[in-house]
C-alpha cells in the first residue's frame, strides 16, 4: 500500500510516540523493531484494509526476485532509495548469498530509524546505512559512507521500492527519477515497484479517517502507463512493466498467477545503455 515514511498521524499529541511506517512494515515481515504504537498502528491499518499486510510481503518478496536478477545480469552494486529499515532478507542478504562481493547502500531520510538499521547491519560486510535526501542526488552519491561500499563510475543499481508513491507529479516525480538516471553509467539499471489507482486502497485510506484513527498524508498512485513512463530513456528488461506476481516469479508461485491483474502493484527494470 502506499504510505509515508516516518512518524504517522502528525496532528497527534506533543511528547507522543508516534507510529511510524517503516517499523509497522517490519512488523508485518516479521521483525522485531517495532514498538506498541507501531503495532496498534499496523492493527488499525488492518481493521481499514485487511489485505495491505499481503501486500506488503507480496512486495519484499518481488524486491527479492529482482535483485537476484540484477546479480546473474553481473550487477554487484545496489543503492536503495527510501529503504526503510534493511531488516532480514533484504537487499543486501539477497544479493550477498548470490554473489559475496555485492555491496549495498540503503538510503532514508528518516532519522529516528538510523540507529536500529545500523544495529541490523552490524556485522555485515559491504554495507552501509545512510541518512540523506535522496533527492540530492550528487549529495547522496559523494557521501562518505556510500562511497565506501559504492562506486558511481562503474554500474550499479538504483531501487525505488514504493519511494515514487509519495512524490506527486506536481512535485517534479518525473525529473526526480531523471536525476537519478542520469546519474547512472553505461550499464546500470533502475528497478522500480509501485502501488497502482486502487479504489480499495482508496476507500482504506478514507475509513482510516473516518474512524478516526488520524490524518493519513496523500499519496500518489499510479497506472500501469504512468509507472512505465518513469523508464524513459531506458531499455526495458523483459517482460517489461507488469503487475508484480508476472514480472519473472520464482518456480511455485502459481496461486498468485490466478489473478495478477488484481494486485495492483506494478514492477519494472530498465538499463541505461
Amino acid at each position: 500500500m502506499a504510505m509515508p515514511r516516518g512518524a504517522l498521524n502528525p496532528d497527534g499529541p506533543s511528547g507522543a510516540v508516534l507510529p511510524n511506517i517503516a517499523r509497522i512494515r517490519n512488523f508485518w515481515l516479521g521483525g522485531a523493531n517495532h514498538g506498541e504504537a507501531d503495532r496498534e498502528m499496523a492493527d488499525q491499518i488492518g481493521v481499514c484494509a485487511p489485505y495491505i499486510p499481503y501486500l506488503v510481503r507480496k512486495q519484499r518478496e518481488l524486491v527479492r526476485r529482482q535483485v537476484r536478477f540484477l546479480v546473474e545480469e553481473g550487477v554487484t552494486q545496489f543503492l536503495d532509495l527510501g529503504s526503510g529499515l534493511p531488516d532480514e532478507g533484504y537487499v543486501h542478504h539477497v544479493a550477498q548469498a548470490a554473489d559475496p562481493e555485492c555491496r549495498v547502500a540503503y538510503v532514508d531520510a528518516d532519522p529516528s530509524i538510523a540507529g536500529d538499521s545500523k544495529e541490523l547491519l552490524e556485522g555485515s560486510v559491504g554495507t552501509r546505512f545512510v541518512v540523506a535526501d535522496c533527492r540530492d542526488v550528487e549529495g547522496v552519491l559523494s557521501h562518505d559512507d556510500v562511497r565506501a561500499v559504492l562506486d558511481p563510475t562503474r554500474p550499479f543499481v538504483v531501487l525505488m521500492t514504493e519511494l515514487l508513491l509519495h512524490i506527486p507529479d506536481s512535485e517534479g516525480a518525473d525529473e526526480f527519477v531523471a536525476s537519478w538516471v542520469d546519474a547512472l553509467p553505461s550499464g546500470g539499471y533502475l528497478a522500480i515497484s509501485h502501488f497502482g489507482e486502487d479504489e480499495q486502497v482508496l476507500e482504506g485510506l478514507r475509513l482510516f479517517e473516518n474512524l478516526r484513527f488520524g490524518r493519513f498524508p496523500e499519496v500518489s498512485l499510479r497506472s500501469r502507463e504512468r509507472v512505465a513512463q518513469f523508464f524513459a530513456g531506458l531499455d526495458l528488461v523483459e517482460p517489461g512493466v507488469v503487475p508484480a506476481p508476472l514480472w519473472r516469479p520464482d518456480p511455485g508461485d502459481d496461486e498468485d498467477l490466478r489473478n495478477p491483474d488484481e494486485v495492483r502493484m506494478f514492477a519494472g527494470i530498465g538499463r541505461k545503455s
